[in-house]
């Protein structure tokens, strides 16, 4: 084929690249990273999303759950959450969200789910069957991290 026949064909395929919109052309980012760049707004991504989605966030907080001797609450996947939102703690970059029990967030999960790491501390809060509340840390939180998560 000469270049005058090529020529058509390349044009039409750089206009048909320059009219797609700027988020078609660009990488898309998994949920974490779209946590790791977010304001805290509700624009972040939220705990059920990011669990359905990420292995190694749902693999982080399943895990910590067990070594702590707690069971997934099956309302995990669909309950009531707030975003993940960047906070600092310790000195490393951390993602800090809550989940709870749809219509009784008396019991609810705070978490903190370092990325680089892939790597979970939470708590657990609910009742004690008997009237009381039940406090259990999982992933062996620093005093700084519990504080945050029981105040989240």
């Amino acid at each position: 084929m000469s270049a005058r026949l090529l020529l058509p064909l390349f044009l039409g395929a750089a206009v048909a690249l320059a009219t797609l919109p700027a988020h078609a052309r660009t990488p898309r980012l998994s949920l974490i990273e779209q946590a790791q760049s977010c304001d805290g707004g509700h624009t972040c991504p939220y705990f059920p999303d990011v669990y359905k989605a990420d292995y190694a966030f749902r693999k982080a907080f399943n895990v910590g759950l067990k070594k702590a001797g707690l069971k997934r609450q099956r309302w995990v996947p669909d309950g009531v959450a707030s975003p993940l939102k960047p906070v600092e703690i310790d000195g490393k970059a951390r993602l800090l969200s809550s989940v709870c029990e749809p219509h009784n967030c008396g019991h609810r999960y705070s978490i903190l789910y370092d990325p680089a790491e892939r790597s979970m501390t939470g708590v657990y809060m609910g009742s004690d069957g008997k009237g009381g509340l039940r406090t259990v840390y999982f992933g062996e939180p620093s005093i700084a991290e519990a504080d945050l998560l029981f105040k989240n």
